[in-house]
């Protein structure tokens, strides 16, 4: 991932987009000028890391390219020092399964850019292809030629979220982008979080706050994820939230104020990493607990006591296979209360 510094805005000799033609290296490098613009480190071309928690991908497994995507750089938003602390940490609890540079480059917006008459099937990959990065927002830039145009792109855009369950898609034109490069007013974005107390903390909540704070990540305990949607929302047992940049979260909400968005999710936040501690529960709670970190955190982790481990191991790679709930792993109780 390239440094802030290494940009310095010279885009006219900036090799982000080459591979395409002319129009969509344009578009790409207009998203990228936004995103760095606003504090956050870009890369186009990128492929979405293949760590898992439960069942191992293989070697030559199909990787999207994802056109162009924002990150949060944790260097920058923790200090090297906790950054460094903090990947020491993840490090034992995956098993070194997470690369340094994975770790440390959040996905914020991912971007897909379709400027030459797209199929309605393209366009329905690269939304699944975007969900695959993890990314908080994902949205698709159509250029609007022949059968493919704003409307159409949008029914394409509500199968993707009826199947992959994922509001936070969304399709922009190139001219709406232009816009937003133009435009003078700013909207601020509404922070959604409601803290929760807990009257009681066990060892581990105990633990895991101590140690987010530590860590220069905001720790919440009892989270409920909060997500402008009507269905059920889980309460995580903790998370450790990463603020985003306020220019970014800024930006994300100018743009969905502008073109009426429904972002259901908080923007000045994410939940980098969530925790769910089953220590007496049977397996379908448990399966349930593997569910809502998937769904609900960057990275999840199911706690258990040591004659657990196994059990939920199976459960998380039978969802890995089910679902491609890749991104929960399981830690023994014993290794986050005795560690650093």
């Amino acid at each position: 991932m390239a440094e802030h510094a290494l940009c310095d805005f010279m885009c006219h000799s900036c090799s982000v987009g080459a591979s395409g033609g002319e129009t969509h290296q344009r578009i790409l490098k207009s998203i990228c000028f936004l995103g760095r613009k606003h504090g956050l480190c870009t890369k186009d071309e990128w492929r979405p890391p293949s760590f898992s928690g439960g069942v191992q991908p293989e070697e030559d497994e199909y990787t999207p390219s994802i056109d162009i995507v924002w990150f949060i750089d944790l260097v920058d938003a923790l200090g090297k020092d906790k950054f460094d602390r903090l990947y020491s940490v993840v490090s034992e609890w995956t098993d070194g399964k997470i690369p340094k540079d994975t770790l440390r480059c959040v996905p914020y917006v991912a971007f897909e850019v379709e400027v030459s008459d797209p199929t309605s099937k393209t366009v329905y990959s690269d939304f699944h292809n975007m969900v695959a990065t993890r990314a908080a927002i994902k949205i698709e830039v159509i250029q609007e030629v022949s059968d493919m145009n704003l409307k159409r792109a949008e029914r394409i855009r509500n199968s993707a979220v009826w199947l992959c369950g994922d509001e936070d898609m969304f399709v922009l034109t190139p001219y709406m982008l232009e816009d937003i490069l133009k435009a003078e007013e700013r909207f601020s974005a509404s922070c959604l979080l409601t803290e929760r107390k807990a009257h009681r903390l066990g060892p581990v909540q105990k633990k895991l706050v101590s140690l987010g704070e530590k860590l220069n990540l905001k720790a919440e305990v009892e989270f409920t994820p909060p997500e402008r949607m009507r269905v059920y929302t889980p309460r995580l047992d903790v998370a450790w939230l990463l603020g985003v940049p306020k220019s970014a979260a800024d930006l994300m909400a100018t743009i969905s104020k502008k073109y009426s968005l429904k972002i259901t999710r908080d923007l000045c936040h994410l939940t980098l990493f969530g925790f769910e501690y089953e220590k007496k529960t049977g397996h379908k709670h448990m399966a349930g607990g593997v569910a809502n970190l998937s769904r609900h955190s960057y990275i999840g982790f199911l706690i258990t006591p040591s004659e657990k481990t196994s059990i939920a191991r199976r459960i998380v790679n039978k969802y890995s296979l089910a679902f491609g709930f890749n991104n929960v792993f399981v830690v023994d109780e014993d290794v986050i209360l005795e560690g650093a």
